[in-house]
Order: structure tokens, then sequence, then C-alpha cells
């Protein structure tokens, strides 16, 4: 990573000074102290203390004897105790070979910071205390922490840092510095990244530096204009089952329910009197349609209760929709037919990991790899004998199967959801489908219009929309029908073709794609990284191999990891409320998907540990 990269040549230009000036400057101070060592050294061996008597009467010189231990020992002390500028010439860091303010910060804060960061980053800790480091999203908690909290206190000054500068981190400073150009470095990042610097009550004006980045880009990033904050859609499935929770475990079920309703009526969504309209008709069509997807899922009974896997579903909500998938399979006993750890872990690894193999065209700029690229790949890989795989392999057909028949659920569920809620807009009569998304050219309804324009062709379809309410009468020209677009669904690009903007993103539709298409329903090639480690163990394999990022690497094992926990403590709290029920229990069910999926864990977890020993603590 470049952040850490620049780090470590400004710390070892540093070590390099200091080695040069303990050579050359301060080269006959250090050999009169080491001198001084030796001569004390000398003097202390030759005194030796006299041995304790062990005669009867060893009592009467007890007191003797340590009291000129005492003393000999105290004369040591006084002889070898240096100063602490003597002591710093000898081994410690020269004042020439750091930036650290060291005499004018919190030294309590800064030791007890720097003790508390060296167990499980040295390398960290050695170029904070040159005054200089590094910051990245892939630093532990406590790295983050002592960094942050150090260039506040202004004992470090100089950082390196990735986008998280940009993320609200409270660490101002007197210089922001854009080293070399990205794809990513657009206006957003540029404005919130220099709004850093300026130290309000130390600053008086703060500059922006470019190094490497071509005029043209910088005033780009000068005058353009921020992009507009952009809405999401205010709820999604799992979203709806933590409020269904909320409701049936709730003291005050009337507070509850109250709450529930203002989460899903008051979206803080400020958009057109329009947009707004069309957000809470989707809201309440969704949660219709959502609740008899739960329900066929067996997620919640007839009273709108969490029933079943539903706990384990909210715990993973940051993984929607692939959280409902492994539910699903784990309700129909999918995994009590496989057996092999690696199966199992081929699973999780398409449902929870999910990164395309990308390859880089230019500098600072990835594409994905085509099939040549694959294929070029693949023969690189055999004869380099890499231990990784590189790619997840294909996915069994009775896996297949089962993934097919969820998504025909969440089809058949939330087609009907596209129709109502686009029959429910036409009969509002708002003419929105006449009017062209982006000209804003209307095509209502003219008597002018002749035979065979275009114009009339678009009535003519339109006239049939009571067959496909849902499709768009502009798409309708190619004879698209409701049909086809569900059959050939994708989450990406089938709301192109609807009459409404209707949010059709994951988390609303759970559909899961395990194909891997693109917008032009192309299929692409997955890392197979979470795989690799499961069965080595070895993050350099993946660096060096899968082309993770080192800063990259830790989070997203820690993130397979954590699911991996959810997992197993999930069944360890379903099995012990099973075994409290005296009739009609599902012991049978859980505790084989337990042993399977437990063994699965613990792989995982020990190589994980054995990979990050100092970070097992989090």
């Amino acid at each position: 990573m470049l952040c850490e990269t620049m780090a470590t040549c400004v710390a070892e230009y540093f070590e390099k000074l200091e080695k040069n000036l303990r050579e050359t400057k301060y080269k006959n101070q250090i050999e009169s102290l080491e001198k001084r060592l030796e001569t004390i050294e000398k003097t202390t061996k030759k005194v030796k203390p006299k041995k304790v008597s062990k005669s009867s009467n060893k009592q009467n010189h007890d007191e003797d004897n340590i009291t000129e231990l005492e003393v000999l020992e105290e004369e040591k002390q006084n002889q070898i105790i240096l100063s602490g500028l003597e002591q710093q010439l000898l081994d410690g860091i020269l004042d020439e070979g750091t930036l650290a303010n060291r005499h004018e910060c919190d030294r309590e804060l800064v030791d007890s910071l720097l003790e508390r960061t060296s167990s499980e980053n040295p390398r960290l800790v050695g170029y904070m205390q040159r005054g200089v480091t590094y910051h990245h999203a892939g630093l532990n908690n406590k790295g983050r922490v002592a960094v942050e909290a150090l260039f506040r206190n202004r004992y470090v000054q100089v950082v390196f840092s990735t986008a998280t500068l940009a993320l609200g981190i409270h660490m101002p400073t007197k210089t922001v510095a854009f080293v070399k150009d990205s794809i990513y470095l657009n206006a957003l990042q540029y404005r919130q990244s220099s709004g850093r610097a300026g130290r309000r009550g130390f600053d008086v004006q703060d500059h922006v530096v470019f190094v490497d980045i071509p005029l043209p880009k910088i005033s780009h990033l000068l005058v353009s204009a921020i992009p507009n904050i952009r809405a999401h859609f205010p709820t999604s499935v799992t979203f709806l089952m933590r409020l269904l929770h909320l409701c049936s475990n709730a003291k005050d079920s009337k507070d509850a329910i109250n709450r529930s309703l203002t989460a899903l009526q008051c979206s803080l969504l400020a958009q057109s009197s329009i947009k707004h309209q069309l957000i809470d008709i989707q809201i309440h069509f969704h949660c219709l349609f959502t609740l008899d997807f739960l329900y066929r899922l067996n997620l919640i009974n007839q009273h709108g209760d969490l029933i079943g896997l539903a706990g384990l579903l909210t715990h993973l909500h940051y993984f929607e929709p692939a959280n409902i998938l492994l539910v699903y399979l784990m309700d129909t006993q999918y995994f009590h037919l496989v057996k092999d750890e690696i199966d199992i872990m081929t699973i999780f690894a398409y449902l929870f990991t999910y990164m395309p193999w990308r390859v880089h065209e230019k500098e600072d700029t990835l594409k994905l790899i085509t099939r040549s690229e694959y294929q070029d790949l693949s023969v690189y890989r055999r004869e380099s004998k890499y231990n990784s795989k590189l790619f997840l392999p294909t996915i069994s057909e009775e896996f297949r199967k089962r993934v097919d028949k969820y998504n025909s659920i969440v089809k058949d569920v939330y087609g009907c959801y596209i129709e109502n809620v686009t029959k429910y807009l036409r009969s509002l009569n708002n003419e929105q489908e006449e009017i062209l998304p982006f000209s804003n050219i209307s095509f209502s309804q003219k008597p002018d219009y002749d035979n065979g324009t275009f114009e009339y062709n678009l009535h003519y379809h339109q006239s049939q929309q009571i067959k496909n309410p849902s499709i768009s009468p502009f798409a309708g020209l190619s004879g698209l029908t409701h049909e086809q677009l569900m059959s050939n669904y994708n989450s990406i690009i089938s709301s192109w073709d609807l009459v409404y903007d209707l949010d059709l993103s994951p988390k609303v539709v759970p559909f899961v794609d395990i194909d891997c298409r693109d917008h032009t329903n192309a299929s692409y090639h997955l890392n197979s990284y979470a795989l690799d480690f499961f069965k080595q163990g070895s993050e350099a394999s993946l660096i060096n191999e899968n082309g993770l990022s080192p800063g990259d690497t830790y989070s997203l094992l820690l993130d397979l990891h954590l699911v991996l926990s959810s997992v197993k403590t999930s069944l360890e709290v379903i099995i012990n409320n099973e075994q409290k029920q005296t009739t009609n229990n599902d012991l049978a069910i859980f505790e084989p998907l337990y042993k399977t999926l437990s063994n699965v864990q613990n792989i995982f977890s020990r190589n994980f540990q054995r990979q990050y020993p100092s970070r097992n603590q989090m």
C-alpha cells in the first residue's frame, strides 16, 4: 500500500541519517560514554560482597551483610545512571532523527498509547516514534486509535493516509497533500480531505499540495461541484424483520408499534412530492409482500412473530440478501447432504465474499477480466505452481437447484409486488409514464399524431399496457412482457424497463445472482481468496497470488470469520433452547447441522488465529 511505503521511506531516511550522525558528529561523545561504562563495569567486578556466614552466629551477621549489599548496589546505580541525552546518544532516537514533538506532548499519554500498540504492531510504533505514521482501513482498532490520538496530540507530525482521511475522522492538520492521481480522487474526496487542512486556534491559513497530479485534473477538482446526496430506499427484508421482532418482544407493544410505523412512514427522504409519493406507495406494498415472502420461508408465523432461523438471519443483516439464502439452505436441510468442508466453504465464499477478479487496464484502473485473460491467468497459475486456486470452482448441480428454487420464490412474490405497485400508480393517472426520464419530454395523448409515427405507435402500445402494466411504454415497443422481465431478471438492469423508477436493489428484492452477471448479462469470475485461506491459512499467498491489497486482507478475512462465528453461536443457542423443549423438538435437524458447520468454523478460526495471533482480542 502506497501510504505504508511512503511512511517506510521517511522512517528509513531518518534511520540512515541517525546512523551517519553517530559515526561522525557524535562519534567522540559515544566513545567517551562507552569507555565510561566499561570502567564502571570493571570496578563493579573487582568489588565483591562478603559471603553470608552459614555458622551458628549467622543471625548476628545477617543485618551487616544486607546493609553492605545495599550500599554496593546504590554505588553501582549512581555510577551507571546516565542523563537522558547520554542514553539517547547510545541507543535512543536522536532529535535529528525524528519529527516527533517530544518536548511539548503529553508524555504519559504518548507512552501509554505506544505501549498499548507495541505488542500488535511494533513497526507502526517505530514509525510513530519517528514522528511519521500511516492510516488506512486495514489498521486494527488499537493502531487506529493510537495514530489518531497521537496526531491530535501533535506528537506525530506526518500521516500518510488513504481516503479514510475524508471519512469524518477528527484529524485536523496544517497541510494536506494529494500524492499521485487516482480514479477514486473526485471532487467529493477532494473537498472532504482538503477540509482537514487548517487547525482552529493554531493556523492562520491552511495549505493543500498536489504531487504528481496533472494540472487539468487539479483544475477539475477545484471547480467541480460535489454530487448530490442520494437517499436509499428506507426499508429492506431484514429491516422489516427487526421491526417485527421489536413489536413482538417489547414490554410496551403500543410504543413499539408507533416507533416502527414512524421508521417506515418518516423516511427522511428529501425528494419532490412525486418521488415522495412513489416511495410511500412502495413501502406499503413492499411490507405487505415481504410478510408473504417471510411466511413462505418459515421465518414468521401467522401472528408475525419470528420463528426458526430468523434470529440468525437478522444478526447477519449487513450481508443481505446472502443471509436469507443461507437460512433457506439450512431450512431445506441442504447442509445435511454436503459433508465435505471444502464444498461448504465454497458455498460460504459464493454467498459472503463475492469479489470479482479484476486486472489493471491502465495505471490505477481496474476492469473485469475477459475470457482470454481468464485462460491466460489459469495457465500462468499452473506454470508458476501457485498454491491458490485463484478462481472459485463451479457450483454443484444440487446447489444450483436450491438457489433456483429460492429465486423462483423471490420472483413469484416480488413480481406481484412490482405489478401491484405499477397498477396502483397508473390508477392515480399522473401521466408520469408518458414523460421521458432525461429530457422530460411529454408524449401525452394528442389527436394530431399521424398514423405510423413513433408517437402514434407509442400510444398504441400504451393502450395495450393493461396486459403488462409494469413495463414502460418505451421498453414495451420491443415486445417485452412482464413474464419475460421476471424470467430473465437481473437486479442491475431490470428496473430500467419499468414504467416507474422502482428500487429493485438486492435489499429490496432479495434475488441472489449466483452466476455473477454484470449489466450486459455477461458472467464474471470470482476471487477464491476465502477458499484458499481456508485450505492454506497464508496471508502472503492471498497478497502475492490472489492479488489482494495488504491493507484489505485482514478486514476481508475478519468479515468471513465473524460470519462463521455468528452462525456457530446462533446454532448453539438454538440447540440449547431445543433441549429445554420436552416435546416436538428439532434436535435431529439442528445437531447434524451444527456439527457440520462447526467443523468448518473451527478450521477457518484456527487458520485466522495462527495468521493473526496478536489480533485475536478484538
